[in-house]
């Protein structure tokens, strides 16, 4: 395993759902159940549901690096998405599911309670502006995900400088 490139590793990186790991609105784009035929996640159309194409990189760097990650998403449905993650097989790479219809300072307090991290050592991706700026409010670390391209490779590894930059401006 290559080595971490980075002096400070967060202590853990959230992901929003919706337009961050897949290209859709999945409890308005997509209709349960969901099913996977032949290695191919469906949705009760017959729609092939895809995530974005850096998402697993990103998620077996962080789990190489010993970084927890949880997913922080609002949406009502929480069984739904459980479901497409384990389709995905992307459940077990997550610590903590924090869906629901509630703003994302609620879903970060419910981490930061759980895992015993401070929001200073949490780096969050969203495409939704309101809540990258909510969350900077609380001094998470919030990195937008613009024109519904979802996480990049290059969008993660920049957060990761960055993140590494203000860690330490910040303790110094």
């Amino acid at each position: 395993m290559e080595q971490y490139p980075h002096t400070n590793k967060p202590g853990i990186v959230i992901f929003d759902c919706d337009f961050t790991i897949w290209p859709y609105w999945a409890d308005c784009h997509l209709d349960p159940p969901f099913r996977k035929t032949n290695g191919v996640v469906k949705d009760y159309h017959n729609l092939t549901v895809e995530v974005y194409e850096d998402v697993f990189r990103i998620f077996e760097f962080c789990e190489a690096h010993g970084i927890p990650m949880a997913i922080a998403s609002k949406s009502p449905c929480k069984q739904e998405y459980i479901s497409l993650l384990k389709l995905f097989d992307m459940h077990k790479y997550f610590v903590q599911f924090e869906i629901y219809s509630m703003s994302k300072s609620r879903h970060m307090t419910a981490i930061q309670k759980q895992q015993g991290i401070p929001f200073s050592k949490m780096i969050f991706f969203d495409d939704e502006y309101g809540n990258i700026n909510t969350t900077r409010k609380m001094g998470v670390h919030a990195v937008h995900c613009p024109n519904r391209e979802g996480v990049t490779w290059d969008i993660f590894t920049k957060s990761l400088k960055n993140y590494d930059t203000d860690s330490r401006h910040n303790s110094s």
